[in-house]
């Protein structure tokens, strides 16, 4: 839930103090095995923590959000650093580029078009800010939400977006009012829905297509689920994934993949990667042990050495996955190797 998260962030001293350091509360100090294999079935990996790391003292981060692969085959990251925002690696973990927006907590980034007209849109939910970005990392625009949409006594703190086929973008407001707000290409507001009796923490939305017509998949993170919604704002359907506190979903062909930063506690770094096939079954718990059955996840045994908090999942198309963590230590994101 998010009062569990600013619960973590409070007790461990960080809100408010972006160049701290905690300890890993609740962690086993376990060696890492170079040789785990992590995962089920067919999605099964081997984990390289040593990919995307940089050198601390030239390029320190606090963490990680998000991370896309753009139409230039980069690995572009969301990162919370004092020098920058945003990271650009290649598929070698060689460090390619990185920009400063001047954000306080960049979050949410999602692609937009394709080729050289591709974009990027990022939010930053301390300040409530929803950029769209070029190739380059220059700012193209901004997206402002008109003052009387918020409920009383609520912050805009924008988590996600989501960018339709015709344009129009998606924004939820995950950490603030768990309202998703629609425009039109133009930055217009054509639609507001959602809302705390439909989510708890709408973390993470995505545009699906994979049935031959546009729906969002929003997540519910608090509770532990993701919901299917209309373009024009209806709820369609909800999968609960007791025990599962996952971040975005993200689209792999058939699959849809998530980030799971907490299974059992915020305190024990217990997450995992979720993968699901097309009836959205999970068929694969990198980092965890194996579902016995679909209904509960709540023993699943997260395996100690994978991951603390990943927030998000990155494949490419030769199925590896790369996984940016929050508060994990100041770690680098890592790959997951498919074998």
């Amino acid at each position: 839930m998010r009062s569990s998260r600013r619960q973590f962030l409070r007790q461990a001293g960080l809100i408010g103090a972006a160049s701290a350091t905690f300890p890993l509360i609740g962690r086993a100090n376990h060696p890492f095995n170079e040789k785990l294999i992590v995962g089920q079935g067919d999605f099964q990996y081997k984990v390289d923590k040593s990919w995307g790391n940089l050198n601390p003292t030239d390029q320190p981060i606090q963490h990680c959000h998000e991370m896309v692969l753009d139409t230039r085959k980069r690995l572009v990251c969301s990162t919370v650093a004092k020098d920058f925002n945003v990271l650009a690696y290649n598929k070698d973990g060689k460090l390619l580029d990185s920009w400063q927006l001047n954000l306080t907590e960049p979050h949410g980034l999602s692609k937009a078009g394709e080729g050289s007209a591709q974009t990027f849109w990022i939010t930053d939910s301390a300040d409530g800010r929803v950029l769209n970005l070029d190739l380059n990392g220059r700012i193209i625009r901004e997206l402002y939400l008109p003052e009387d949409q918020l409920p009383a006594g609520k912050t805009f703190k924008p988590t996600e977006t989501a960018i339709a086929a015709n344009g129009d973008i998606y924004v939820a407001d995950g950490y603030g009012s768990n309202l998703i707000f629609h425009f039109n290409p133009k930055g217009q507001l054509k639609n507001v829905f959602g809302g705390p009796q439909h989510f708890n923490c709408c973390h993470g939305i995505v545009v699906d297509a994979r049935s031959g017509k546009e729906e969002l998949l929003i997540t519910s993170r608090g509770n532990k689920e993701f919901q299917r919604w209309s373009m024009s704002g209806k709820h369609l359907s909800t999968r609960k994934l007791p025990g599962l506190e996952i971040c975005r979903p993200v689209i792999a062909g058939d699959f849809t993949m998530f980030a799971v930063i907490v299974t059992k506690s915020w305190w024990h770094y217990d997450g995992m990667v979720a993968v699901l096939d097309r009836n959205f079954d999970v068929v694969s718990l990198p980092g965890g042990s194996g579902p016995t059955n679909q209904q509960d996840f709540t023993e699943i045994v997260h395996d100690n050495q994978t991951f603390m908090n990943p927030h998000d999942v990155c494949p490419d198309e030769d199925g590896n996955l790369f996984i940016p963590q929050w508060y994990s230590g100041k770690t680098y994101p890592i790959r997951l190797k498919r074998v």
